[in-house]
């Protein structure tokens, strides 16, 4: 299930039901739209005014991992990982609320196959091991994956960009900073990797690879990597100001988004392992002991703490509903 909490007035407002597993992915897009995956190996599309479900997209062979959603010639699509080991694309339903789909259908909407879904674009292969995580900016999006690789994709022409080879182990976390054309990324081996996608060769060492379904550029090393961390770092947050990483050993560590220096760093008693973390002006954070806690980016205080309901928290996020 998903549940809804005003984090002003520090209260539950609702739950989304709909899902016959564990929801480990969600996405906020536009107007009271959530888009969410699960284990039940399905992207459900929410109306959260409304509370209830408006699309179910069929297509995965496992767990939906993650996913993101991007918008490219003023079109919105959904970018999907799953433990399949395969990326799904998929376009955000125009007029996805109750509102605008009830006149026509009853909902939910659901389509049993990728064949019959007319907003099915197709599947990118390519990782060797389960997908943990997408993010992504226009066409282009990143996967990071358990076979200790990410993968730069190009979603217009649905070919892969780069294979990012440098971590030693799994890969739980990936951002693009299309600002920057970089990509961070970090994992089980504790650090945190900058990855140069505007010069390629800034990175090091590269080569050419047939790993995909088409041939691409394999980058052997990143540009950057930091260290601060002493176990897997799961988390990865990017506002304007600040890189946030946060890890199994309970810290989370704030770095300059421009330079990569390491300006402050938090560590709550409540928390051996942080499981979902949030930033904007502030940084919401849960941890494996059903803590949720809020800090204040610009002071780094600790302005809110409270247990939750759930036994775990997997996946925050936060908006603004008028």
């Amino acid at each position: 299930m998903i549940r809804v909490y005003d984090s002003v007035n520090k209260k539950f407002l609702l739950q989304l039901s709909g899902h016959d597993g564990g929801v480990w992915a969600l996405k906020y897009v536009h107007d009271g739209i959530l888009v969410s995956g699960s284990t039940d190996k399905t992207v459900r599309i929410w109306d959260i005014k409304r509370g209830c479900c408006t699309y179910v997209f069929n297509g995965h062979d496992s767990t939906v991992r993650c996913l993101d959603v991007l918008k490219y010639n003023n079109t919105k699509y959904i970018v999907s990982g799953s433990r399949d080991n395969t990326l799904h694309v998929w376009k955000l339903p125009e007029g996805s609320s109750t509102a605008d789909h009830q006149a026509e259908h009853d909902y939910p909407l659901v389509f049993r196959t990728p064949e019959e879904n007319p907003y099915f674009v197709g599947i990118l292969r390519g990782h060797t091991a389960s997908i943990r995580t997408v993010s992504g900016h226009g066409n282009i999006v990143i996967s990071a994956s358990y076979d200790s690789t990410l993968i730069v994709w190009d979603i217009a022409q649905m070919k892969c960009l780069y294979i990012l080879s440098g971590h030693t182990d799994r890969v739980y976390a990936a951002i693009y900073d299309h600002e920057r054309k970089r990509c961070i990324s970090a994992g089980t081996d504790s650090t945190i990797r900058i990855w140069d996608l505007e010069n390629i060769r800034n990175n090091g060492e590269c080569s050419n690879t047939t790993n995909c379904a088409s041939p691409c550029t394999k980058v052997l090393e990143s540009m950057y990597a930091l260290q601060g961390h002493t176990a897997l770092v799961g988390l990865l947050e990017l506002s304007d100001r600040f890189l946030v990483s946060a890890a199994a050993d309970g810290t989370i560590i704030g770095w300059d988004a421009s330079d990569y220096s390491r300006k402050f760093s938090y560590k709550h008693a409540n928390f051996s392992s942080i499981t979902a973390l949030y930033v904007s002006d502030i940084i919401l954070a849960s941890g494996s002991e059903s803590q949720l806690n809020i800090y204040n980016l610009r002071s780094g205080q600790l302005v809110h703490s409270n247990i939750l309901e759930d036994a775990d928290q997997i996946c925050l996020g936060a908006i603004r509903l008028l």
